[in-house]
């Protein structure tokens, strides 16, 4: 015999029915958001990648013709110290300025020139407007190279590139900001299962390789451009002139690689709810935010973010003096020790650029996932440990071959180092601000640009470079030691933590 239902009973069911059919609904928004996103974010990668491609193949097909092209204009060794400097200057202010600029989709630049694509045509993006400036300022360049063959067409020719075209650091933030699109999308739909551990710790993992593969493709389609465009200089043998229509035409098919590029979830669903709401009020609150990635911030240490962009400055910038330093010293020792020549010297960055983009485009998202996001801090300190010891033996060694196996080493350590250290960037930052951040990172590598040559000449010249005690070398290898004390001191506290609790932040 059945028993009647109370009416309480019924309510409760139909409730409960009724929660079910949201939570369902819900979880299915989310995984039709999370599978856009990571389409997003493939088709995003891809086409970064052909992007830079073409624009640094365009870049390195006129570098075999530039040293003859100084010698008949006349620009001697002071010239090219001068240019070399003033470069440093204007990507010195160029990328903290691009860099701001990307972050920002309201400005004029944003709405106008950001509008332009095949892609989410009607919506503003400041990274999208940037990179076309990048475009137009390497073509400008180009076109006053072609037309002026005199050293003030030299001079003028360096200025629009040095000063706006800095890509590589737009791109690096835009994938960060689709990284971070698809871990807040997870995080949201994980928030229920927070004490879950082993899901947590596999998800950091996952997220951590992730980015440095996206990342690890960038650095590798830069490597293999550096080596394609010299290779078809050195093949074809063009002219000049030639060189310069070809990487011209390189730089338009990267701008066509732009205009199918697709913006992140983020940016297209804030831009439509602000259209739909008429939120002018949010709008103008975005506008007068102030970026807390500055240096003057950066130097108080306030918030944890904070003090976790000034950790990565510090590494940033005493990596990039242990480099310039050592380039004082090193091309001299490979010429006294092996006696290289030009030929020598192409071969050796062929084998560079092969290297690095290999460490960047397989090696680092490897070495993550066996090591896990909590074994950053042992990958970083071993890195430091390989540049040191491996710089001081190919310094050293009167072997060829072990010279090339030192920097075998050397640059694949560079690589994983590189790739783990912008990874973390893109996960500390909210994505309103990456451009920013990146922009001042690469800012105070180029103050190191301008600083280390100058520090290392000074330091070989007062304390001396006889071949068996190199203070600039003794320097360089002290720098590294003290980035594996710093790193073993305060990167996981600094960095790690403050890069796992992004996505929770931003809910």
């Amino acid at each position: 015999m059945c028993r009647p239902t109370s009416p309480v009973a019924a309510i409760d069911a139909t409730n409960k029915n009724t929660t079910n059919l949201k939570d369902d609904s819900d979880a299915c928004i989310a995984t039709k958001e999370l599978t856009t996103a990571k389409q997003t974010l493939q088709s995003g990668t891809l086409l970064s990648c052909l992007s830079l491609l073409f624009l640094v193949t365009g870049a390195s097909l006129t570098f075999p013709h530039l040293q003859s092209r100084r010698d008949a204009l006349g620009c001697d060794s002071l010239c090219y110290g001068s240019m070399t400097s003033v470069r440093g200057a204007l990507g010195l202010v160029g990328t903290a300025l691009v860099g701001r600029l990307s972050d920002r989709n309201e400005t004029i630049l944003a709405s106008t020139l950001g509008r332009i694509g095949l892609v989410s045509v009607s919506l503003s993006s400041g990274r999208r407007a940037c990179l076309y400036v990048g475009i137009l300022a390497t073509l400008m360049g180009f076109v006053v190279a072609a037309s002026m063959d005199s050293l003030q067409g030299l001079w003028l020719s360096m200025i629009p590139g040095a000063l706006l075209q800095h890509n590589f650091d737009v791109f690096k933030a835009l994938l960060s900001e689709y990284h971070n699109d698809i871990e807040l999308i997870e995080t949201t739909a994980k928030k229920d299962n927070d004490g879950d551990n082993d899901k947590e710790s596999n998800s950091l993992t996952s997220s951590s390789s992730s980015r440095s593969g996206s990342v690890g493709k960038l650095g590798m389609a830069a490597g293999i451009s550096f080596m394609i465009g010299p290779m078809i200089s050195a093949v074809s043998s063009p002219s000049f002139q030639f060189a310069v229509y070809l990487a011209m035409f390189c730089t338009i098919a990267s701008g066509i690689m732009i205009l199918r590029l697709p913006l992140p979830v983020s940016t297209c669903d804030a831009q439509t709810d602000d259209s739909k709401n008429n939120s002018d009020d949010t709008s103008n609150e975005k506008k007068n935010e102030k970026s807390q990635f500055t240096f003057m911030n950066m130097l108080q240490l306030k918030t944890p973010t904070v003090r976790a962009a000034a950790t990565l400055l510090v590494i940033r910038l005493n990596m990039a003096l242990a480099f310039h330093i050592f380039n004082t010293i090193w091309p001299t020792s490979l010429k006294a020790r092996f006696q290289f020549g030009p030929s020598d010297h192409a071969k050796f960055m062929s084998f560079i650029g092969v290297t690095y983009a290999v460490s960047q485009g397989f090696l680092a998202k490897r070495v993550i996932q066996l090591c896990g996001a909590r074994g950053k801090v042992q990958i970083i300190m071993t890195c430091c440990l390989i540049l040191g010891v491996g710089r001081y033996v190919a310094y050293y060694t009167d072997s060829l071959t072990i010279m090339y196996m030192s920097f075998l080493f050397i640059i694949n350590a560079l690589g994983i180092l590189n790739t783990v250290i912008t990874a973390d960037t893109g996960s500390i930052a909210p994505s309103n601000e990456l451009g920013g951040l990146f922009g001042i990172l690469q800012s105070a590598e180029s103050a190191a640009g301008m600083i280390g040559p100058v520090l290392g000449g000074a330091i070989s010249h007062y304390f001396g470079d006889n071949g068996d005690i190199s203070a600039p070398l003794m320097a360089v290898l002290g720098i590294y030691g003290f980035l594996f004390t710093f790193c073993w001191w305060g990167y996981d506290k600094l960095i790690v933590s403050c890069s796992n609790g992004l996505a929770k932040k931003s809910m």
